[in-house]
């Protein structure tokens, strides 16, 4: 975890305004093409408010991208990592609608 993210989490905001802060890091982030740093953070941002939205749809986004690359790469273990969170993402937005949180 880097710093910025560090010093986020340690502001003890609550669940939304830290997901919220976090997610506005991500996005600065990805508009510096430092996708790993993005994904770093909307994945805490995940971690901090759970519920689906911002972080989640940005998340598929990257996760995607970078399961792309991996492909094309020929790296197998990325592929499986990536398409494993993929996973993981679609299953945490099928337990919202489930159980509407």
């Amino acid at each position: 975890m880097n710093s910025e993210i560090a010093a986020i989490l340690a502001k003890n905001l609550v669940p939304a305004d830290c997901a919220k802060a976090l997610n506005e890091l991500g996005k600065s982030y990805a508009e510096q093409q430092d996708s790993d740093s993005a994904i770093a953070c909307w994945e805490k941002s995940m971690e901090c408010y759970g519920k689906p939205g911002f972080a989640q749809a940005q998340l598929m986004k990257a996760y995607n991208a970078k399961r792309r690359q991996c492909s094309q790469a020929g790296d197998g273990n990325g592929l499986e990592l990536y398409s494993n969170k993929i996973d993981g993402l679609m299953q945490k937005s099928k337990d919202a609608i489930r159980y509407g949180y």
